[in-house]
């Protein structure tokens, strides 16, 4: 299972078709881009992250530099790895930055197999859940708008009744 991510484009409105609303949500997957061990310049740019990219290639231009100027031979250029291995573990906080620093804003996490499977769950769950105010006991996303789920009042302990 894995960790989706929603986020929310910026002037979403829901009075628009449900398609076309829901159609510019991303869902960004919290976990390893296994990919961008090997391809982490073309990984970089299927995302357009494209600042990533241009540091990307000036880390791999340094270090490639670094191990000709100080001739360390041919085996330090497993060094160039060392890029690829960040790239792999950070891809998702970097595609989250580019939404955020674009206006999206993070509506919630969903936890599915796949994609499609994840939309169906994030969208159910939202298009299900009655507006309510602030008062009530339930999880709401970021913005505070719209429950996700409704949630049972928080028990400390082992007692089954949280006045006790």
């Amino acid at each position: 299972m894995a960790v989706w991510t929603v986020f929310e484009p910026p002037g979403a409105d829901e009075a628009a078709t449900t398609l076309r609303w829901a159609e510019g949500f991303v869902f960004v997957p919290e976990r390893t881009a296994w990919s961008a061990l090997l391809l982490a310049p073309l990984v970089l740019l299927r995302h357009r992250l494209w600042a990533a990219f241009i540091v990307y290639a000036l880390v791999q231009a340094g270090v490639a530099a670094a191990v000709f100027a100080l001739d360390l031979g041919s085996s330090a250029l497993a060094l160039l790895l060392v890029a690829n291995l960040a790239v792999a573990v950070q891809l998702a906080g970097l595609r989250s930055a580019k939404l955020a620093a674009r206006g999206y804003e993070e509506a919630g996490t969903v936890v599915a197999p796949r994609l499609d499977a994840a939309e169906q769950r994030y969208f159910d769950a939202r298009l299900a859940a009655p507006r309510s105010t602030a008062s009530t006991h339930s999880t709401v996303r970021a913005t505070g708008s719209y429950p996700l789920r409704r949630a049972e009042p928080a028990v400390l302990g082992l007692f089954p009744e949280a006045g006790r």
